[in-house]
């Protein structure tokens, strides 16, 4: 009987090639089927083995139903009686066999030799769109010692971790060892992970990471760390020791967040691309994000008779799922059963959506929830406030908009900062730079998820009213020249933040009176910026009829809708002016004044009036826009702190000396 035929299992034996297990010599029955699973289980030298592989290797050429394992399995617990725990079943992965320590250690000692790839699971789907990451983090791994590959939940860690260690392997560079940490939840789990994973045996009181590093000396080795976020201070602090021991190792860690340690190098894992909104087919299919959709989604492959509706579909899910590779396989997996357009058209309810994911992952990569649940659990409580707060921004947002949004009287503007460091670390919010500017931004999943949370807490219409008078403030500002939103894709965004701002504020719950605030203070960007009115396109005012505000709100909307496109034409040179639709704006605008008045409604008198000034202004009336303000101006102390008895005098203040 050779030693390599043979593998001890605590007190008991597996001889693989008689096909007999004993316990002390002693020879113990059981069936074929469960000796194959125990040997399939034994050979993984401690790595989990999922269900399809047992049952590939059980049942190779029948099919069979998922529960003849548990069936087996049980049989060979039975079999190994005290013992039967050396079986451990991971919830929605697979089983593993672990080795019971023997108590008669001393020290920590390596039991069997190192593999080439010693647990490294098998990459059973090829990588999409990956090639430059693989190559890029393989010469950074080669100029450090400690890489950690980061990014959002769902972005591709593992996978891309996996394919960097066996290139490495492959290269003859190191021998490497995988470590799951998926399980692990303190020091101790991770030590025994680890001990586990690299085929290290310890005392009964257990091993240290000078013991492994230790017992790992010799040649060139790379570690692979996977899923470590959830104790990444242990593990800090495990790798820290682990390469000041061992001059010869090298480590690899997957996680949300880095280690944050003095030799690390941090790979940012981003997401696929995705095609642009105005891509031609050709340019849908060759972008990653829909390389790999079409790719999972079995029913949907390209095919020379796939029209470009679909194509355009795909790539539109693809976008609106920021390239996030788990998103994407589980719409194409809903879109085996659902179509392309029965996706496309549940996108905004995402969470329900995107579920059954592969029933061998880990229960956080099974659905879009979940993996944004195993995150959130993650934070403190002020990151989590931050965190849902955040929904209300629909695109990028400054730290100033920020505070503004989510401060409170318990969430100090340092609480903010703190909370926003923990976020961008643990890539739940993308940071950007724009020259000094630090620029935020949640992808569109993630502000999904932070809104229901938001909702659940209570905190919805607190919050969005922070966001709408933060709004209305800044296109006061640029109304009075003490800002202006230069850029043209800045300002749309702002825009389409308020239109965010007037589903609610006309919502039931909402504040009627936020949105009239906000409405008036748009005009000057409206004008400024020559768009048309996107908001006055809502269905949202008609929630307010009988409200009382109903009178003046469609004037007043109609104003600037008519305002904006005449102005928008006026831009395209003399031949594309309207007259009429500027005196049909300046009617709209007398009469919301009139109607304002009629109410006896001195603030939105005054904001509708400053409305028609600006329109006076962009139709080239610089004098009777000054004569306007000039008039209401008289009604109000311009030494007041009020910021709407200011708005006059500062609006003034811009108007051509002569006028």
């Amino acid at each position: 009987m050779s030693a390599e035929a043979t593998i001890a299992l605590g007190r008991f034996e597996l001889d693989m090639d008689r096909r007999v297990l004993t316990d002390d010599g002693d020879i113990v029955h059981i069936g074929s089927r469960a000796f194959d699973i125990l040997a399939a289980l034994a050979s993984a030298d401690g790595r989990l083995v999922t269900k399809d592989e047992l049952m590939q290797a059980v049942w190779p050429d029948t099919v069979v139903e998922e529960n003849n394992i548990q069936v087996h399995l049980s049989a060979v617990r039975k079999a190994l009686g005290r013992d039967r725990d050396l079986i451990i079943t991971i919830p929605g992965r697979g089983y593993q066999l672990v080795q019971r320590r023997r108590e008669a250690a001393v020290a920590a000692v390596p039991r069997t030799p190192a593999l080439a790839t010693r647990g490294l699971p098998t990459q059973k789907i090829r990588l999409i769109g990956r090639d430059d990451d693989v190559k890029q983090a393989r010469e950074m791994l080669d100029r450090t010692r400690v890489l950690t590959l980061t990014g959002a939940g769902g972005i591709g860690k593992t996978s891309l971790g996996i394919e960097v260690a066996r290139g490495y392997a492959a290269s003859g560079a190191a021998d490497v060892c995988f470590v799951e940490l998926a399980a692990s939840a303190d020091e101790a789990t991770v030590l025994a992970a680890l001990a586990e994973a690299c085929g290290v045996s310890s005392a009964g009181s257990g091993v240290d990471a000078a013991g492994i590093a230790s017992a790992l000396a010799g040649p060139r080795r790379l570690l692979v760390l996977d899923n470590a976020e959830q104790v990444i201070a242990d593990v800090a602090a495990i790798v820290e020791t682990l390469i000041a021991t061992n001059d010869a190792l090298r480590v690899l860690v997957t996680s949300r967040e880095p280690l944050r340690i003095v030799p690390e190098a941090v790979f940012r894992v981003d997401p696929l691309d995705v095609p642009a909104a105005n891509a031609d087919d050709a340019g849908i299919l060759a972008r990653s994000a829909v390389r790999l959709f079409f790719s999972r989604a079995n029913a949907l492959q390209r095919t020379p008779g796939m029209q470009s509706a679909e194509i355009r579909i795909a790539g539109e899910i693809c976008r609106r799922l920021d390239g996030i590779p788990l998103a994407i396989e589980l719409a194409a997996a809903r879109a085996a059963t659902l179509g392309l357009e029965g996706v496309y058209r549940r996108l905004d309810d995402r969470l329900a959506l995107l579920g059954g994911g592969h029933r061998t992952a880990l229960p956080r990569h099974q659905t879009l929830r979940a993996t944004f649940d195993w995150s959130f659990a993650l934070l403190d409580r002020p990151a989590r406030a931050v965190f849902r707060r955040l929904a209300m921004f629909g695109g990028l947002f400054t730290f100033d908009a920020m505070c503004a949004v989510v401060c409170d009287a318990e969430l100090t503007i340092g609480g903010v900062i703190a909370a926003i460091d923990e976020l961008v670390a643990k890539s739940l919010v993308a940071v950007e730079f724009d020259g000094p500017v630090a620029k935020y931004r949640l992808s569109e999943s993630t502000r999904a998820y932070a809104l229901e949370k938001l909702m659940a807490e209570g905190e919805r219409h607190q919050v969005a009213a922070r966001h709408a008078r933060y709004l209305t403030a800044c296109f006061d500002a640029g109304a009075a020249g003490r800002a202006r939103i230069e850029d043209a894709s800045a300002l749309r965004q702002t825009l389409d933040d308020a239109c965010g701002a007037f589903d609610w504020a006309f919502s039931p719950g909402g504040n009627p009176g936020l949105g009239i605030e906000l409405a008036t203070s748009l005009v000057g960007a409206l004008l400024d910026g020559g768009m048309i009115d996107e908001c006055g396109k809502r269905d949202a005012l008609a929630h307010c009829s009988g409200s009382g505000e109903a009178l003046f709100l469609p004037e007043m909307w109609r104003a600037l809708g008519v305002a904006a496109y005449a102005q928008a034409q006026a831009r395209d040179g003399p031949d594309g002016v309207d007259a009429g639709r500027f005196d049909a704006a300046h009617a709209c605008f007398r009469e919301a004044i009139d109607l304002a008045r009629a109410q006896g409604a001195a603030t939105r008198t005054l904001r509708a009036t400053i409305a028609q000034a600006r329109l006076l202004l962009a139709d080239g009336r610089a004098h009777e826009a000054a004569d306007t303000l000039h008039a209401l101006a008289a009604h109000f102390d311009p030494a007041s702190r009020a910021r709407d008895a200011r708005q006059p005098f500062e609006l003034v203040a811009t108007l051509p000396a002569d006028s």
